[in-house]
Formats: C-alpha cells, structure tokens, sequence
C-alpha cells in the first residue's frame, strides 16, 4: 500500500497533522534519505509509513534571517542553498564548505539541514558543522516550542528526543565577531558520491602575531552522539600553529575517541585515520 501523502502550506497545518496521527505519518522534507529508506522497506517486504508529511513548502521552514548577532536556519533549508547563500559563506564558511561537500547536485537541490539532523547519521554532513558551531535547535509541536542543544537532541546513531507530534522547526549559531578560516573533509569508501566513514569540521581564528585565537573542532563517525573535540581545542588556545602541535592534537583526538568510544575492531581503521584528518584540516586551515 502507497503513504498518503500530506503536503501543508503553514506550520500550523503541519502541527495539528503531527498531533492527530503523530505516531503514523514520517516528515518529508528533502526525502534523500526517507525515499530510500521507504524503497528499501519495499523490496525487503516490509511495512511502510501509512502517510507522509512533506513540510518542503512551508515559507517559515524555509528562511534565513540574521537577528542578534545569530543566524537563523530553517529546518527546510536546501544545502544547495547552505553552499550558495552568502551571509553563510561569509560569516560560517564551515558550514557553506560541508554542504557543498554532501552527495551530488541533484541531492543538494533537494536534501534539507533539518532531514539531515533528523535523520541522525553519525557521518551527517550537516550534523559535524553545526556541532563544531554549538547549534541549537527549535523543536515545535501544536502547543508548545522547546530550544536545546543540537548534541542534546541526537542521543544515538539514528536516533534523536523528538517526540511524535514534534517538529524541528530552525537552527540557531552564533555568529563569530570576524570572519574565520575553516576545513571541512571526509574520508569515503570511493571518490565519488557516498556515506562518509569520517568526517571533520575546523573553525580556526588568528590574530595579527598568527596565535591561534579560537578554535572549533567536531568530528562525524567517531562518538556514538555528536560532539567537540574539546580536548583538541584546548591544547590549540594561545599556542603558534606548527606541525609539532598539529600532531599532539592528532594524537589527543584519537585518545579521546578510545575513551568515549572503548575499544573495537574498527578502531585499527580508525584512529589512524581520525589522526591525520585532525593534522590535514589543521595544516589546511592555518596554512601551515
């Protein structure tokens, strides 16, 4: 049997479908990953969405608004237009730089931030930028509206706190008081379109003497939820970029990867790997 399909035009009309038939109906935004997972259901025999609720076309899901010295995200947002958009380009190019990274053209053209996020991939393109930004996210049901933290929300591969009436409605970043340098690379099965085994997102400020000012790190496919790299970041505040102090903070980010993680067979992949991705982005980023 084939979803019903529900395609609303105001966020209220989204709401009241999520509060009567929460537990039977998937939202649809950009459908990249959902289509798949709907086909795959089909082929294997098994049961599908009874509806699905395309939230694509509502306007206030759709917005990009500077207020506050943040900028607002709505969960509809294409990373065609995340790559594109130049207040984004301009003021979080790790953001702009990862988007422009995540499948191919015609998935950009329809993949959304808030798919992405609630789809909850460890490798989610999306989801490794907005951590090293300290996201947060509004959810929204029919009566009430709640704001956490984007590391909040996800709490497993492939699984985040939203209740069945709620909706993530936008994303919320600080922006930071200058432009900064970024990096954002993954590591994939092939050189072509696919799921990232690792991905890594940098944010870097240097003042005029070169001292690392500020730093942002958040890697994708290491952690079981997302998290920053805060044990990278410390030892980077204050310090000259250099290869010496690149390769301490490769080392440490693979300490702290065993110590969240434990350790398991992929680790013999992994920790080299999420080593020299860590020094890659922090030669790359301070030019160094």
């Amino acid at each position: 049997m084939k979803p019903s399909y529900l395609a609303p035009l105001t966020l209220e009309e989204a709401l009241e479908h999520l509060n009567r038939r929460g537990e039977t109906v998937r939202v649809l935004a950009g459908g990249t990953d959902l289509m798949v997972e709907i086909r795959a259901a089909r082929l294997k025999g098994n049961t599908v969405p009874p509806a699905l609720l395309d939230v694509s076309a509502i306007p206030e899901l759709r917005e990009i608004r500077m207020e506050a010295g943040h900028l607002h995200l709505g969960a509809a947002v294409t990373f065609h237009t995340l790559e594109h958009d130049p207040l984004i380009k301009k003021m979080v190019p790790v953001l702009s730089a990862a988007a422009a990274q995540m499948g191919s053209v015609q998935v950009r053209r329809l993949a959304t931030i808030g798919g992405n996020v609630g789809t909850a991939s460890p490798a989610g393109d999306g989801i490794t930028p907005l951590t090293a930004l300290d996201a947060e996210v509004k959810v929204v049901s029919r009566d009430k509206s709640r704001v956490l933290p984007l590391t909040d929300l996800i709490t497993g591969p492939g699984r985040t706190g939203l209740a069945a009436n709620e909706l993530i409605h936008s994303f919320s970043l600080a922006f930071p008081a200058a432009p900064e340098r970024c990096f954002f690379s993954k590591i994939m099965r092939r050189r072509a379109v696919a799921i990232a085994r690792m991905n890594l997102a940098v944010q870097i400020r240097l003042v005029d003497s070169g001292m690392i000012q500020s730093s942002r790190i958040a890697a994708g496919a290491v952690f079981p939820t997302p998290r920053r790299l805060m044990e990278v970041e410390g030892l980077l505040i204050g310090q000259l970029p250099g290869k010496e102090l690149f390769q301490a903070c490769g080392r440490r980010a693979v300490e702290a990867m065993r110590v969240v993680s434990g350790r398991r067979p992929s680790m013999a992949y992994k920790e080299p790997a999420l080593e020299r991705l860590v020094v890659q982005g922090l030669e790359q980023t301070c030019g160094v």
